[in-house]
């Protein structure tokens, strides 16, 4: 297996620019990203819900004043004009006793609120993560396919040149000069689309990390070094544990539960006890006047059921339970549906080891013939059309090795993001 331990590449630019690593580009697409803000802000939202929640467990204390000013008009009778005045103040607190567990189904919800929430926002994060490290590689491949690109086209200008050398000596036909040609157009072609796939890459992970990238820039190559990726039972049990997708299900099958729970809440009798005490006065103040005041203080214990409400309920937990079976249905077939794709990612890097080993064969091989043919070449013992076709096979190993080596990145890169965790270096 294997592991990718940051290593700065050994290159010869112009300008000795700023290297980026994976690490660092990964950094600035999180900090950047609109995506991962928004999921940060929803769980400080939920983290409010989940407090304003506990709320339901302390009793509710009101306060209220009245205060009234009266005249009468008794001119008729001889008694003139008589005001007077008159105001109360209630102090009051209510304690739910019971109500069918909904306070308690109420805060265990908004703190699952919480955690999805915090679930959301870890599978934004890795899905991140995959997203800047592919782009990033995707870099990586195109700039060595356009170096191998324009080492093709280099060798088969060489070509060119002998080609004419030996046309104008009369040594080849004319059809192998412009046979030349055509292979030296393809060449040109490659070159170009190589150009146009590596500034397109560029400008993908200039989105993804928000910021330009000098040209001089250096992306920081991944070496190869070994790494241990468990077996496909052990990876599984990982992906069980770790995903966020199944996290995020889990919690919901848990949240819906509560959900159900609170609807009951109707089913069972309301038990609140209560206190209050009230002052009355003839002046603005209660406690205040020319005439003896009164107060007075109850407590009790209240108990209301609605019995119309008692069927409502019922049937809105029927139906919040087969919410809850829907999920459980919903979880299973998650776990079932990403278990192939683990196998599938699991074959896609064991394919990409394969075919790395395979293309460093091939380029090798590929060498000696090129090696080979053109000695026998330039000793007239084998024609261009031979010389062009050793060149082609060389591109083209070179071609595969160079998408192999990154295929093999993003093959660890997928298998880590459904694992939610990167493998140890042995």
């Amino acid at each position: 297996m294997l592991r990718f331990l940051i290593c700065l590449m050994v290159l010869v630019v112009p300008f000795s620019g700023y290297a980026l690593t994976v690490d660092e580009a990964v950094k600035l697409a999180l900090d950047s990203n609109n995506v991962i803000k928004n999921k940060m802000s929803l769980v400080e939202a939920r983290d409010f819900e989940a407090k304003n929640a506990i709320l339901l467990y302390f009793p509710s204390i009101g306060v209220s004043y009245n205060y009234n000013y009266y005249w009468d008009d008794l001119s008729t009778a001889g008694n003139g004009r008589q005001d007077y005045d008159s105001s109360s103040a209630v102090f009051s607190a209510t304690l739910n006793l019971f109500n069918g567990l909904y306070d308690m189904n109420a805060v265990d919800a908004a703190k699952l609120g919480r955690e999805m929430a915090s679930t959301e926002l870890t599978s934004a994060n890795y899905d991140i993560i995959l997203q800047a490290r592919n782009d990033f590689i995707s870099v990586l491949k195109a700039q060595s396919n356009l170096n191998v690109a324009e080492e093709n086209l280099q060798l088969l200008k060489m070509q060119k040149r002998d080609a004419q050398l030996s046309a104008d000596n009369g040594l080849i036909a004319k059809n192998d000069l412009l046979q030349v040609d055509t292979y030296l157009a393809s060449a040109e072609l490659q070159r170009i689309n190589a150009e146009s796939a590596l500034i397109i890459a560029r400008q993908t992970l200039e989105n993804t990390i928000n910021r330009p990238l000098d040209k001089n820039e250096v992306l920081v190559e991944p070496v190869m070094s070994n790494v241990k990726i468990e077996s496909e039972d052990k990876l599984r049990d990982m992906m069980f544990k770790n995903n966020s997708q199944i996290k995020y299900l889990e919690q919901s099958y848990i949240s819906s539960q509560k959900s159900e729970n609170m609807t009951k809440k109707s089913l069972y009798p309301t038990v609140d006890l209560k206190a209050s005490y009230s002052a009355y006065g003839d002046d603005v103040w209660a406690w205040s006047g020319s005439t003896p005041k009164d107060s007075s203080a109850a407590v009790g214990v209240t108990a209301s059921w609605n019995l119309l409400d008692a069927f409502s309920g019922y049937y809105q937990s029927r139906g919040k339970k087969r919410e809850t079976m829907a999920l459980g249905y919903t979880i299973a077939d998650t776990k079932q549906s990403m278990s192939l794709q683990l196998s599938s990612a699991i074959e896609t890097h064991l394919t990409a080891l394969a075919t790395l080993k395979q293309s460093e064969i091939s380029v090798a091989s590929a060498e000696e013939n090129f090696r080979v043919i053109k000695n026998q070449y330039d000793q007239s013992a084998a024609t261009m059309t031979d010389l062009l076709n050793a060149s082609v096979l060389l591109n083209e190993a070179k071609v595969a090795k160079s998408n192999a080596v990154y295929d093999v990145i993003g093959s660890v890169y997928s298998l880590e993001r459904l694992v939610e965790a990167e493998f140890p270096v042995e």
